[in-house]
């Protein structure tokens, strides 16, 4: 373990207490209202959070105060990393497995077809992620969503959601922003090979992946391209949208012909065709958009 992998470690240690974790729940529920009114002080935050002992409480504070908590004036206000922390509390993704089955679905085909058995797609959201494939022949979506995705939505909602969350994802890394640390991230070519698991195999695939936290995963090169408003705009003259570019007969892996070359500029051309249109998009080595234009 590094230095600052330590340190790190260090300062989630603070997060173990209950008293602490209300403590930032009780900040982030009024972000809002504390900016066009006041931050609570220490005995406004004391009596919110219902700790009696002032000592206690102190102590407590003082364990979150720099990492989690600043003061200014006399007043507490929460850092980043306690509205991300409140956030990831409320949506559920510390909930225990246990705890998932009550918002997880039930298995469900989709309108979609395998494009190996012509078995219609199974989609299912359970362990904190949506997926849809064949249970032959393997996975075409595999997304993480916690339980808070699923509580109040259909499963049709859920993919909608998921899948647009997803253009979004790429068209940071695109960008080189990893959408869940924000730190340096990227989209690249190619790529050796695919899960087993995975249901397209034969299609040429790249990688996304973060330099700072755990993301890194095969992509289709043709999906770099979601989210560029050329791309966007192509899909609504068709009448189709982001869900459309990413999964069933109109997926950008099964309408697109990839080119790649190596060394050269472009590096990679996607070419997306429809019946009567056609649109060609050029990207560098690390899929960043240098031209797109119709053929």
């Amino acid at each position: 373990m590094s230095n600052t992998d330590s340190v790190r470690e260090a300062r989630h240690a603070a997060l173990t207490d209950e008293t602490r974790i209300r403590i930032l729940l009780t900040l982030a529920d009024q972000y809002e209202e504390a900016w066009s009114s006041a931050w609570p002080t220490f005995s406004e935050l004391r009596d919110q959070v219902g700790v009696e002992d002032t000592s206690r409480f102190s102590y407590h504070l003082s364990e979150l105060q720099e990492t989690f908590i600043r003061k200014v004036d006399g007043q507490y206000q929460p850092r980043v990393a306690a509205l991300e922390i409140a956030s990831a509390i409320r949506a559920g993704s510390y909930d225990k497995e246990a705890d998932d089955e009550e918002v997880a679905t039930d298995r469900q085909e989709t309108e979609y077809d395998c494009p190996y058995c012509e078995r219609n797609l199974i989609a299912a959201y359970r362990d904190h992620r949506l997926s849809i494939g064949c249970p032959d022949h393997g996975a075409a979506v595999a997304y993480p969503a916690p339980p808070q995705a699923a509580e109040t939505r259909t499963l049709q909602e859920i993919i909608d959601a998921s899948l647009r969350k997803h253009a979004c994802d790429v068209r940071l890394l695109r960008d080189g922003i990893c959408p869940h640390c924000w730190g340096e991230a990227g989209l690249s070519f190619p790529r050796d090979s695919v899960p087993e698991a995975y249901l397209y195999d034969d299609v040429p695939y790249g990688t996304a992946s973060c330099e700072a936290c755990w993301v890194s995963y095969p992509i289709p090169i043709a999906h770099t391209v979601l989210g560029h408003h050329a791309v966007e705009t192509l899909y609504a003259e068709q009448g189709l949208g982001s869900r459309d570019a990413q999964i069933g007969p109109h997926d950008l892996a099964k309408v697109s012909d990839v080119c790649l070359a190596e060394g050269e500029t472009p590096a990679a051309r996607v070419t997306v065709r429809f019946d009567d249109e056609a649109l060609a998009v050029d990207l560098n080595e690390g899929c960043a958009v240098l031209d797109s234009r119709r053929l």
